[in-house]
């Protein structure tokens, strides 16, 4: 008798445990929804009265917070989307950068190179100046010696001061002392002052 009564009573448990077994299934296969219904009779227990209310305010903030999620994650991406932008903005302009500093050293590569050009042509000019003053300046020697000492003298007072001594001081000193004889003296002292401390 006692052996029926057990039988019974696991008999009984085994349906009741496959009938919630079966509607669990059900219930996550989407077939059902017992969540509402289950939720419903535990607020009938003292205490759990709160329990419906409970999940429904849960289900709602569920939407809210899914709904945040997602902006969440949409303000990531564009940020994301930014942060690349600046960066490909920053290697742009230390790119730029770089050519920068290569053309400016390029220029001032090329400036120096102007300038020594530029003064290696004036030291030319000037060497060619000297040159061709020196040829003028004997010119004028020799055709000072070929006059007479009075025309010489004449010629000699018409030219620049410094032109003068430096044609008297390529002439022979004898030539150039009747030269300036030939000349008023107080510009004859001139001209024997400056020779003298050349």
């Amino acid at each position: 008798m006692m052996f029926r009564y057990i039988a019974g009573i696991l008999t009984a448990l085994l349906f009741i445990g496959s009938v919630f077994g079966l509607l669990y299934i059900f219930d996550q296969y989407g077939y059902i929804d017992l969540k509402p219904r289950v939720l419903f009779s535990l607020s009938r227990i003292p205490g759990w009265e709160e329990v419906t209310e409970a999940y429904k305010l849960g289900l709602d903030n569920r939407e809210h917070l899914l709904n945040r999620q997602q902006e969440l994650d949409k303000k990531q991406e564009e940020l994301a989307k930014k942060e690349k932008e600046i960066e490909a903005e920053q290697q742009l302009l230390l790119e730029k950068t770089i050519e920068f500093q290569e053309k400016e050293e390029a220029l001032e590569y090329e400036r120096r190179k102007a300038s020594a050009e530029f003064s290696r042509m004036e030291a030319n000019k000037a060497v060619s100046n000297t040159a061709n003053e020196k040829e003028k300046y004997e010119t004028a020697a020799r055709l000072l010696e070929s006059m007479s000492p009075a025309i010489a003298g004449e010629n000699l007072i018409k030219m620049p001061f410094e032109m003068g001594v430096s044609v008297l001081s390529l002439l022979e000193p004898r030539k150039a002392g009747k030269i300036l004889e030939s000349i008023p003296p107080e510009k004859s002292a001139l001209y024997m002052e400056k020779i003298s401390t050349n």
